[in-house]
C-alpha cells in the first residue's frame, strides 16, 4: 500500500477539473479557443484522471488499500428522482445521476458502464474513421430510434471528433436499463 499527501490530491483534482471544464488551471479562467486544453481527447482524459484522483481522495489517498471500509454499490433507488433537463453527453447525464448520491458512501457511477454495455448491445460501434483517421464511436439505427444520436463537431482548436448526445428518450432509455447495466 502507498498513501499519498490529501493535500497535494485535492490541489492536482482542483487543476484536472479546470483543465477537464476548459479552462486554466492557474487562474480558473476561460482557455483560448486554440488552446490545447479544448482538444476533446485532452478533455477526456482529463475527465478521466479526476476519476482517478477522485477515487484516491475518496480512500484517504491510499492505493493498493484492500478490504475495509468498502463502498456500496450505486443506489438504484435514486433513479426514481430523476428528471430530464436537456439534451447532454454520456458524461453529463453520469455527473447529473452522481449528483444525488452520497459519494462517502456509494460509488459512483461510471460513464463506461454505460458505454460498454450500449456497445455489447448494439446502440454504439466503435469503427475507424478514414476521414478523420482515428477510431471513433458512433451511434447505430437502434440508439438514434431511441434517442442517442452522434454528430461531427469541431473543437475551438480546430480537431474534429463526434460527439454523441442523449436526448429525453435516450437518458431515459439508459435511467430504466441502468439496472441490467450494473
Amino acid at each position: 500500500m502507498k498513501q499519498f499527501d490529501l493535500e497535494k490530491v485535492e490541489t492536482a483534482l482542483t487543476f484536472v477539473e479546470r483543465i477537464a471544464d476548459g479552462k486554466n488551471p492557474i487562474n480558473n479562467d476561460i482557455a483560448d479557443k486554440a488552446d490545447v486544453m479544448n482538444d476533446p481527447v485532452i478533455i477526456r482524459s482529463m475527465f478521466f484522471v479526476k476519476d482517478v484522483l477522485a477515487e484516491l481522495k475518496d480512500n484517504n489517498g491510499i492505493i493498493g488499500k484492500t478490504g475495509g471500509n468498502k463502498k456500496k454499490e450505486f443506489p438504484i433507488e435514486t433513479l426514481d428522482s430523476f428528471r430530464y433537463s436537456e439534451v447532454k453527453t454520456i458524461t453529463r447525464l453520469t455527473e447529473q445521476l452522481n449528483s444525488g448520491i452520497d459519494e462517502s458512501v456509494y460509488k459512483k457511477l461510471s460513464y463506461r458502464t454505460i458505454t460498454d454495455w450500449l456497445k455489447r448491445n448494439g446502440y454504439l460501434i466503435e469503427t475507424e474513421d478514414s476521414k478523420l483517421g482515428k477510431k471513433v464511436t458512433l451511434t447505430t439505427e437502434k440508439a438514434q430510434a431511441i434517442g442517442i444520436t452522434h454528430s461531427l463537431q469541431t473543437s475551438m482548436s480546430g480537431n474534429s471528433y463526434y460527439r454523441i448526445e442523449y436526448d429525453r428518450t435516450g437518458q431515459e432509455f439508459v435511467v430504466q436499463n441502468l439496472p441490467s447495466m450494473l
